[in-house]
Order: C-alpha cells, then structure tokens, then sequence
C-alpha cells in the first residue's frame, strides 16, 4: 500500500522533466523571487500551454512543483544564479 501511494505522491520522469522546464523558464523573470510567486506563474503558463479545444489538460500539481523547486533551493547560490539566467544551465542543474 505504501508504495501505491508513494507512486502517486512521486511524479514520473516525464512529469518532473515537464515542471523542471515549467520552474527553469519561470525563473528567467528576475522579478519572481517567492515561492508562492514561482508557482503561480507556473500554473499559469501550464495552463496557457494546452488549446483551449484540448480534451486533457493536466491540473497543476504543486507537489511536484514543490519537488523541483526544493532542488533548485538546494543548489549553491552561484549556481541559482547561472540557473535563472540560463534555460540548459537551469535543466542541466535540475537533472534528476
């Protein structure tokens, strides 16, 4: 049972490569610093990046979004830097 639940809790290679890019491209906005301001602006552009006549549309799931971005606050100051100024740095940094 408990692993059940951990897949569930636990996003896919696919779906932590999908918020990697979501939080590397947000982060590029020098003016988004905060947590809260980061996801919201990740959910935004999620939302943004599907048709509107499109039949799936996945919900934004804060809990990975929470997954990556602890990642990214566990990297050295000079490297969250070369992050936020860098689409392939920020990916490369972020691997999993």
């Amino acid at each position: 049972m408990s692993f059940i639940a951990y897949k569930v809790w636990q996003p896919s290679q696919a779906q932590y490569e999908d918020y990697r890019a979501l939080l590397c491209l947000v982060i590029q906005q020098n003016d988004l610093k905060e947590k809260d301001q980061i996801f919201k602006e990740m959910a935004k552009v999620q939302k943004h990046s599907y048709p509107d006549y499109a039949l799936h549309k996945p919900a934004f799931k804060e809990r990975f979004a929470q997954k990556v971005f602890s990642q990214f606050q566990d990297l050295k100051r000079a490297e969250q830097q070369q992050a936020r100024k860098s689409l392939t740095v920020c990916e490369n940094l972020l691997l999993w």
